[in-house]
Order: C-alpha cells, then structure tokens, then sequence
C-alpha cells in the first residue's frame, strides 16, 4: 500500500482547483476491502471510510450548491455529474465543533444505499489497509461509530473511528426505514424450515433485516461479524442452511473473508451466498462474484433483498 499512501499523502497541498480522484488512486486495488480512507475531523480525530462506498474526493469550494434551510443536517444539493447529490458536513453529523467554511477543503463523494451523498470533510490524510481483526467494536458506546483501530500516519500511530456509514445514511434520510419496510408487505412468506444465516456489523441494518425476515416467515440466525457466523457453522448441519447473507465491513472477519471460508468447503457446495453491502465500486462485485457469491444486493433495499432471498434460498 506504499504507493496508495504516497500518492494521497499531503493532498491538502494540491492545487485546490484540480479535482482529486479518488478512483484513480485505488484501481490498482480495487478488490481490497480493507481499503479505508482517512480523513480529519474538526475536533483533531482521525476517521475512517471504506473505499468501496467512495466514487471520488472533489474540492469544496469548487461545488455549486442550493442551500437547504430548515434541516439540521442537509448542508443543499449540488449537480455533481448530473446527478442530484446531497451535501452534508460530516461534523455537523458527527455531533463536532463546525468551523468556518474555509476550514473545509473536501468532498467525499460516496454512492451507496441507492443515494449520492457528498460528505465534506476537513481535511483527508492518507488511504491505509485495515485489517478486520484490528478493529473492535465500539457500537455500544457511541452508536455513530462502527469500531475503532489504530492506524499509521506519517510514522506515528494513532486512534482511529470508523463511523457507521449505515447511520449516517438513515439520519440523512430518515424516510429510508419506513419506506424499506413499506416495500416489504407485498413480499410473500418462504415455505423452508432452514435458517438463514445474516452477518451484518450494524445493529440498525440488523434490525431491519429482521424486520424482513419476521414478514417472511423465516428462521434466521444474527451475526455481528463475520467469525461469529463462520464459528457458529459447527453448531447446525449442512443440510438445516437454506442461505447465507454477508456484508463486506465487519470487524474480527470481513465478507470477503466469509465467502472464502464457505467456498473452501465443499459442505456447502450447494447453499447461495448474498453479499448485502453499500460498496460503489464495480469491479469489486464482479471479484465477489468470482469468489463465490451468487448476489450482491445494495442495503436498505429490503424489497430487493426479499425477492432475492426466494429466489437464493435452497
């Protein structure tokens, strides 16, 4: 990753009219989804966001933006591309100190859960590898953190807070959880009594995907990481799994390494696996798709993850 971090290291000196992209740096790589980026907040602390659920970095200040009054976090709406993107600050979000606008030079621009969000952001650091077995769970003590780690910045290691991404998109748009359930009544119960089996770091994807498979009728098993799910295989037999569902950003054991430790046993030839996930980048599905998985469904479109689950399960 030497050169990933060579070639973004002191991107706050570039020049502010060049619009920096981030895709760009990470295709040589693109498969790795232990890629985060780093980013400052306005309270000195180090961030992280997965790359997978980035499209590009752009300058702030370089953005035309419809201010929206009378929300507490939307900042406006730029046409970035042609496409409509919400603009939000990510300290505003996070509950920081917000500094004057000058203080921002960046825009994470992130494509998941079927919206285009643009994240502003102080300043971006580097784009390191983190491995899911250096990340513990902080959940339970801040619900806008995921888990924290350590990372290594210019020679020095240093706290780390990987923010739930999942939150993030359902506070913005806070219609999201009701309409996903909405879209849920037409979905028909399952006639199986095999179990699916649901590894997802989010207690608030959890809770909807329950919600999901309460309406289906479904017997399931809830995974707060991947090694949860892969320790619990020796509990239950081949033949009781109807499917298995995993997202890629997890703690202790990623997706990635969850498809590969169901695929390198022949046990479970014949069981589907979906991967649910917010990632934006192409080429990664299709390397999913070669490793073994037989669906990747886009979070918080519980309609899709439904008709995907009758058409998946064994």
């Amino acid at each position: 990753m030497e050169k990933y971090n060579e070639g973004i290291e002191g991107i706050a000196a570039e020049e502010e009219d060049e619009e920096l992209d981030l895709v760009a740096l990470v295709t040589a790589n693109a498969n790795d989804t232990s890629q985060y980026l780093i980013f400052e907040g306005s309270d000195t602390q180090l961030y992280a966001k997965n790359v997978s659920k980035i499209e590009e970095l752009l300058v702030y200040k370089d953005i035309d933006m419809v201010r929206t009054h009378g929300n507490d976090l939307i900042l406006g709406t730029a046409d970035i591309r042609g496409n409509m993107t919400t603009i939000v600050n990510f300290d505003k979000w996070y509950g920081n100190e917000i500094l004057d606008e000058r203080e921002y030079e960046l825009i994470i621009l992130a494509h998941y859960g079927g919206h285009r969000l643009g994240i502003v952001v102080k300043r971006v650091e580097s784009i390191v590898n983190i491995p899911p077995d250096t990340m513990t769970d902080n959940s339970e003590n801040d619900e806008k953190t995921s888990f924290i780690t350590k990372v290594n910045i210019g020679q020095k290691s240093q706290m780390c807070i990987i923010f739930d991404s999942d939150k993030m998109l359902l506070d913005i748009f806070d219609t999201i959880d009701a309409k996903a359930m909405e879209d849920t009544k037409a979905i028909q119960k399952v006639d199986t009594e095999k179990m699916v089996l649901f590894a997802d770091d989010s207690k608030f994807i959890r809770k909807m995907a329950e919600g999901l498979f309460a309406k289906m009728g479904l017997k399931y098993r809830m995974y707060e990481n991947g090694q949860l799910l892969i320790d619990d295989l020796k509990n239950m037999a081949p033949e009781e799994i109807a499917l298995f569902i995993t997202d890629l950003e997890m703690p202790v054991m990623g997706g990635r390494d969850v498809i590969d430790n169901i695929r390198t046993n022949k046990k479970y030839n014949g069981v589907n696996i979906i991967v649910h996930t917010n990632m934006a980048n192409a080429n990664m599905g299709d390397s999913l798709i070669g490793a073994g998985a037989q669906r990747i469904i886009g979070k918080v479109n519980m309609f899709a993850l439904g008709e995907s689950i009758k058409e998946m399960i064994v």
